[in-house]
């Protein structure tokens, strides 16, 4: 197919490279030109402008810093709506908005041109990018992604690559697993912190965390949520695990460490307890939330994944 890319930054680059690499006629475009240098020795070409790059593309993608450049290239002056041609498919990649990527898509759609918002992550991988393994969420019109599937293929695992549903949920897919990883990172830090100022030595702290529980996949743990199967059986009950969220709350003051994410997770679990689910599996502990949400997570259907 032909391509265009644009941003070629840490993870664009190797992107736009896979996209080279499988043999999709590739125009590329960056604010740095010098970003550009080993794509051009493989075989890409250059373009000065967005408009230039979508301009006799049937794909053009672009993983950018956020909303506002996304806005930028596509609707500024020499945007790729100057130069995408009707039927073009438009590729976001970027961690973005959803009410932006929803605008887009009805924007781009009045043009003639398909929109998907398709944002990445590296999954377990580190090199998932540089070997065009990343899982991908897409949003959009499901025509839409067929058409353009040739190219992600190049550049996600193709068993990763999850239709997520109507324009925007690839966006808002890849929010709430960056929020997951960002505040499991954060009470990581917490924890860590209590256990070193406490006298435990982090090698012996980090090893201790990594063979228990806390490092096992939390989404898998999950499955007594999705299935409303809330009775104690060998997961124990949530007052235990109260108290046990209580005392290392109890501990972090005893030594002066601030612990804003388990303090708030502690006075959770008293909503959980004062709302009487004491009794049931420690999951049960959901409830508050979806109580606030207004929502409940039973599990329904499987994500479509696109093969």
């Amino acid at each position: 197919m032909n391509v265009g890319f644009i941003g070629l930054g840490s993870i664009g680059k190797p992107m736009a490279m896979n996209v080279v690499k499988a043999g999709h006629k590739t125009t590329v475009h960056d604010i740095r030109p010098e970003a550009a240098t080993e794509l051009l020795g493989a075989g890409a070409t250059w373009a000065e402008t967005p408009k230039d790059t979508a301009l006799g593309n049937e794909v053009v993608m672009s993983s950018l810093p956020g909303p506002l450049e996304v806005e930028a290239v596509i609707l500024g002056d020499q945007g790729v709506l100057e130069g995408a041609g009707e039927g073009a498919v438009y590729v976001d990649l970027t961690t973005n908005a959803p009410s932006v990527v929803r605008r887009l898509h009805r924007i781009c759609g009045e043009k003639g041109v398909g929109f998907l918002d398709a944002s990445v992550s590296k999954g377990s991988g580190a090199n998932a990018a540089t070997i065009g393994t990343l899982t991908m969420m897409v949003g959009g019109d499901r025509e839409t992604l067929e058409r353009a599937r040739p190219v992600l293929n190049a550049i996600a695992d193709k068993d990763l690559i999850y239709y997520c549903g109507p324009s925007g949920a690839g966006a808002v897919c890849k929010l709430c697993n960056n929020m997951v990883g960002f505040a499991t990172a954060n009470a990581l830090a917490e924890a860590l912190t209590i256990g070193v100022k406490a006298g435990v030595p982090v090698e012996t702290l980090s090893e201790v965390i990594a063979a228990s529980s806390a490092s096992r996949p939390k989404i898998e743990g999950f499955d007594a949520v999705f299935n409303r199967g809330f009775e104690p059986k060998d997961t124990g009950f949530l007052r235990a695990d109260a108290k046990d969220m209580r005392l290392a709350v109890d501990l972090a003051r005893e030594l002066d460490v601030p612990v804003e994410i388990a303090a708030m997770v502690d006075q959770t679990y008293v909503a959980a307890l004062s709302a009487g689910l004491g009794h049931l599996s420690g999951q049960a502990v959901v409830k508050v939330q979806e109580e606030q949400a207004g929502v409940v997570l039973r599990y329904t259907a499987k994500t479509d994944t696109i093969a």
